[in-house]
Formats: C-alpha cells, structure tokens, sequence
C-alpha cells in the first residue's frame, strides 16, 4: 500500500482523486481548507485509509509546520500539489494583494510542501528500488494564455517551470517530478459557467477538438498513472489532460 498527500481535496479534481486513490487501496493524507459533507463521508467511510487536515495552504508557515509533522510521522510515497485558485481580473484591477494571494496558493505553497518532502527523502536515504513521486497541477492556461487570466496564468507557469528544473535536478535521487496539466473540466464551477456565460462555453467548445469538457476522473486517472510504478521512466514532463486544446 503507497502512502502519500494530496492537497485541495474536497471538491472537483482533488475529489475524484481521492476517491480513485482509495478504490485503489491507496492510503491518503489530505490537505484542504474548507470541510464539505463530500470529505466528511469519505472521513466516516475509510478511517483507516484516510487522514484529514484543515490548512490554509496560503499560509506558508503553517503549510511548512504541517508539513514536518506528516513526514515525522508517516512513511511517504508521493506528493499530489492539486490545491489551487482562479483568479480572472482585468490588468488594471490586479493588484499586489490579488497576487500575492494567487502566488501563495498556486506557487508557493506547493513549492514548500515539495521542498519539505525532498528533504524527507534525502534524510530517509531513499533506496534505489523506492522511487517517490510528486504530482502538481498546472494548466493549459500557462502555455497558451487566455485574457483577463494573467495572474492565474503566471502562478501556474512558475510552478511548471519551477517542477521541470526540480526533476532535472533530483533524479539522481530517484525522486520522479511531473505535471498534469487539465483543460476545461467539469469542476464545481461547470454549472453556473455553462449557464452564465453561455456563449463563452460554446466557444470553448469549438476550441476543443474532442468538442467537450473532461470529466474530474479523466484527470485523476492520469494523477493515479504517474504516481504509479507504471511511469516509473517518466520524469520532468507535463501531460496535458485537455482534449486536444493545446495541440490545436
């Protein structure tokens, strides 16, 4: 049975991972803000298999003290960085609070949390035949841009470029590094864009050449495959989970 950390669980993609994990005997350690009677059912259901945390993961010292408590305590597999905000604003309503608080949550802390485990692991003297994973959520807004959405895009490209570097630089540690990035996925927020924003949905449907939004689950089966022994000679890459969106 692999152990490992997923954050931003309690809805949407953080979600359907979750529940995919635990059909797959994974035992899960969740991070998530805000509590929600989804999480509250699977915490009833799998006692054994799932531990829960409430945290601010924009609190970045907290995130950090968190962090170090979970790895003194348990033996760790893998790190999924799911958590993360939107922020859709016009240049000139961006300001430095609007930044900072996206970069803490989309950048910084999954940065932390992954710097945490890396010396987890390099105290542990990770043995040949262990490969640890680290799993973090991008998007294909980073790489193709899209208006009113440059901070949103900002953060989720430092945190690829940021994830690249750092599985170049510890392979040789055996620790295996690597992105998903999701296209336009039925999340919580599906319902009320299809119905307000009506025409903006249609033309995302003729951005996409699968003609659809994915499902949480397609998402979630491509995190269970590169924490899995499966992608055991993958390293350094971002798998884009979108449709066909950014190959267009």
């Amino acid at each position: 049975m692999k152990t490992g950390i997923i954050t931003g669980s309690g809805k949407g993609i953080g979600l359907s991972t979750v529940k995919l994990l635990l059909e797959k005997n994974y035992k899960i350690i969740s991070l998530t803000r805000s509590e929600n009677n989804n999480l509250n059912t699977i915490i009833r259901n799998n006692k054994k298999n799932f531990i829960n945390f409430y945290i601010d993961l924009s609190n970045i010292n907290e995130t950090r003290k968190l962090a170090k408590y979970i790895f003194s305590k348990y033996k760790i597999d893998f790190l999924i960085n799911n958590a993360g905000i939107r922020s859709r604003y016009s240049s000139e309503k961006l300001s430095d609070k609007i930044y900072k608080e996206v970069f803490d949550t989309n950048y910084f802390s999954p940065m932390a949390l992954t710097n945490e485990y890396v010396k987890y692991i390099k105290k542990i003297k990770n043995k040949k035949n262990k490969m640890p994973s680290i799993v973090s959520l991008t998007s294909i807004v980073g790489p193709r841009g899209f208006n009113e959405l440059s901070s949103y895009a900002a953060s989720k490209g430092a945190l690829e470029y940021g994830m690249r570097s750092l599985a170049i630089e510890l392979a040789k540690y055996n620790v295996r590094i690597n992105c998903v990035a999701p296209g336009f996925t039925k999340t919580s927020y599906f319902g009320n864009f299809k119905k307000e924003k009506n025409k903006l949905y249609n033309w995302t449907l003729d951005q996409i050449p699968m003609k659809r939004w994915g499902e949480p689950l397609e998402i979630a089966n491509t995190i269970e495959f590169l924490i899995s022994d499966k992608s055991s000679y993958i390293t350094g890459n971002v798998i884009y989970v979108d449709g066909g969106w950014v190959s267009k």
